[in-house]
């Protein structure tokens, strides 16, 4: 796991290093490389994007494989569908609308150099998502609007029994889970104030491996608040 506090500049950590499965962790990658595009003029979010036979994807998370082939929406929409229901479908649309050698060139960019995206397995390290959060919630990284619209797509999501669960129901939570086999993880930004304004806010990423789903989730939720207790003592 590792803790980052933007305003001390400091960071706790344990095994931020070692290398997991990023399972659904990795939606995150296509979502700042769609708004890092948005940003620089080479897409809208309001493009549309057509869901083909090869996109549909029924095993694990999402709704859209119940979708008929075909069915079209926006950008903006799918990348909702990618984070809010952790949709596998939208996450192969827009892998294949972006470029998956442009997804792994934006993770290049930002120094996220331990993380494999699918060659030849997804991995990724506590401390490369912990780098990703960053450039998502950084305004000059895309814009101030496009940066708070990632923020809100990662807020109350379909899968809130992590992170935000031993929270006060105040805190807002923009974060995404992961779950592949026996590794368990979530990874978010916390922001105490009911506002959601920046002031207090803190990084966290805690990845579980080898446990049930059970003693994951409570480890998570244990790590949540452990987080949470010390940077607002």
């Amino acid at each position: 796991m590792v803790v980052f506090d933007p305003y001390s500049g400091q960071t706790a950590s344990l095994n931020a290093d070692r290398r997991f499965v990023a399972a659904s962790l990795s939606k995150l990658y296509a979502l700042l490389t769609l708004y890092r595009a948005a940003s620089q003029g080479e897409l809208s979010l309001d493009d549309e994007i057509t869901m083909g036979p090869s996109d549909v994807w029924a095993y694990g998370t999402g709704v859209l494989y119940n979708y008929p082939v075909g069915y079209t929406m926006t950008l903006r929409e799918c990348a909702e569908f990618m984070i809010q229901e952790s949709d596998n479908t939208a996450e192969l649309m827009l892998n294949r609308h972006l470029g998956e050698e442009n997804i792994e060139a934006e993770l290049h960019r930002i120094g996220a150099d331990s993380t494999r995206y699918w060659s030849p397995i997804n991995t990724t390290t506590p401390n490369d998502i912990l780098l990703v959060l960053k450039e998502i919630a950084d305004p000059s990284s895309t814009s101030p609007q496009l940066s708070a619209e990632m923020l809100e797509i990662m807020t109350n999501t379909s899968f809130e029994e992590r992170l935000p669960r031993p929270l006060p129901k105040e805190t807002r939570v923009a974060h995404k889970i992961g779950s592949y086999e026996s590794t368990f993880s979530d990874a978010g930004i916390v922001f105490p104030d009911k506002s959601g304004d920046r002031g207090q806010e803190y990084y966290i990423v805690v990845f579980s491996e080898g446990a049930t789903e059970g003693e994951a989730i409570e480890t998570i939720q244990d790590s949540s608040l452990a987080a949470y207790q010390a940077l607002l003592r």
